[in-house]
């Protein structure tokens, strides 16, 4: 009986660790209906695989070190499958996670297997099996602070379906350190030893190279959603081109009907020349900054100012910015600007209501200043939004900071005295200057 717990033990530790580690890592994942019932399910049939595995192990005592490496495989992917059984996750983000798993376990069993060797020069007794779940914990609590670190928001979209073929690389791989380092300790204990820390640096480099993945799968989402983001800019700003022309044709036309009206005597009603006069009104909102562009996003969120009684005062130089091309210029200011809008609209008291913005010539390059009223809490810059969605909210931000980036500026974000303060500078490319705003 107590050679068979020792066939079982080692198999059982595993099963137990990769469950575990999966459940502590996907915890962001919600549970499928019946979870509990599930969870149970699932872990007596690990347990079953588990006794079923040891059989051979206990009946061939010779290489039951070498089978119990081999069998601690299909005890893997069963663990993994069986977490997917409870999990509602799609496989690839299981796959991924089980990966991340497999790397960190590998660690604590190499590590145990190195202090092993070393104070009783041989592995496989209750010792080796203690150590390594001791081990486990702190690596397992490790790994999930440097992954939740690395992939804070838990996105699931940023796993794509290769994640699906580092599961089965990377338990392949540690079964065969594992198997290896048990065949070669028979020519000597500093070999294994020398296995063991290969194994340690190759788990460590799994977790670096899957944290690695993740940035790098996070930083191709989110160009893509800010590409998508511009190209939708681009389709307003042609939209609200030809809006603040048709505006300024409707104002120019009334301008010369109300100036018929008034030099011709006209019995009109007061009322009906104050209602034309409210319509000219608009014309007022217009800019002439000497960038198109930037005429037509002041103009737009000038309006849209007004309509919201938000005060909305503005001195620029638009010809200073004429090197930027067009679509970064709507997209950096259309974003700049409706980030302050957006929560000045919600500020109680409307005397409070202001957006300001300067942008003028320095000695050394362009100067861009904006600022509103705002008396929330503070937002750390890596995060970029202050709304609870951090998924899908924040690109914004993001946005400008690439688009600054590109001209080799430098964007500050500044929380103080209740004002969220803005300040981006370009160095000087053009010393083409336009008029300045109203």
């Amino acid at each position: 009986m107590t050679g068979y717990l020792l066939s079982v033990l080692p198999l059982l530790l595993t099963g137990a660790e990769s469950m575990s580690a999966i459940f502590v890592l996907a915890r962001r994942f919600d549970g499928r209906d019946r979870f509990f019932l599930r969870t149970v399910l699932a872990a007596v049939g690990e347990l079953a695989l588990v006794a079923v595995a040891a059989l051979p192990c206990f009946y061939l005592p010779q290489t039951a070190d070498i089978l119990s490496a081999v069998f601690c495989v299909p005890v893997s992917v069963a663990a993994l499958f069986l977490s997917w059984f409870c999990l509602n996750a799609r496989f690839r983000d299981m796959a991924f996670t089980g990966s991340v798993a497999v790397a960190a376990i590998h660690i604590s069993e190499q590590a145990a297997r190195i202090i092993c060797l070393s104070a009783w020069s041989s592995v496989g007794g209750w010792e080796e099996y203690v150590i390594k779940a001791g081990l486990f914990v702190p690596v397992m609590i490790a790994t999930a602070l440097v992954m939740r670190r690395v992939n804070p928001g838990g996105t699931e979209n940023e796993i794509g379906l290769f994640s699906v073929f580092l599961f089965p690389i990377s338990l392949g791989v540690t079964a065969a350190v594992g198997i290896a380092g048990l065949i070669i300790i028979d020519f000597g204990v500093i070999y294994a030893v020398v296995i063991s820390v290969c194994g340690i640096f190759y788990g460590v480099f799994m977790l670096f190279a899957e944290g690695a993945f993740l940035v790098s799968r996070h930083s191709e989402v989110e160009l893509s959603v800010i590409k998508s983001l511009w190209n939708e800019d681009r389709k307003h700003y042609e939209m609200q081109k030809e809006s603040i022309e048709m505006i300024n044709i409707k104002c120019h036309d009334l301008r010369h009907q109300l100036r018929g009206l008034s030099e011709s005597g006209s019995p009109a009603s007061s009322a009906a020349i104050e209602e034309i006069e409210n319509s000219v009104y608009m014309y007022d909102s217009m800019f002439r900054t000497g960038s198109e562009v930037l005429d037509v996003v002041l103009s737009d969120y000038s309006l849209r100012c007004r309509k919201n009684a938000v005060q909305f005062t503005c001195m620029a130089d638009g010809g200073r910015i004429l090197f930027m091309d067009e679509l970064d210029i709507y997209s950096l200011f259309g974003n700049m600007l409706e980030n302050a809008l957006e929560y000045e609209q919600k500020v109680e008291n409307k005397e409070d209501r202001f957006i300001s913005l300067t942008v003028r010539r320095t000695e050394n390059g362009v100067s861009v200043h904006a600022e509103n009223y705002y008396n929330g809490d503070p937002v750390p810059a890596s995060q970029g939004t202050s709304k609870n969605d951090k998924l899908n909210h924040g690109f914004g931000m993001k946005s400008m900071r690439r688009i600054v980036g590109k001209y080799d500026g430098r964007m500050d974000v500044i929380i103080a005295d209740d004002m969220f303060q803005v300040d981006i500078f370009f160095p000087e490319r053009s010393k083409t200057g336009g008029e300045k705003c109203r």
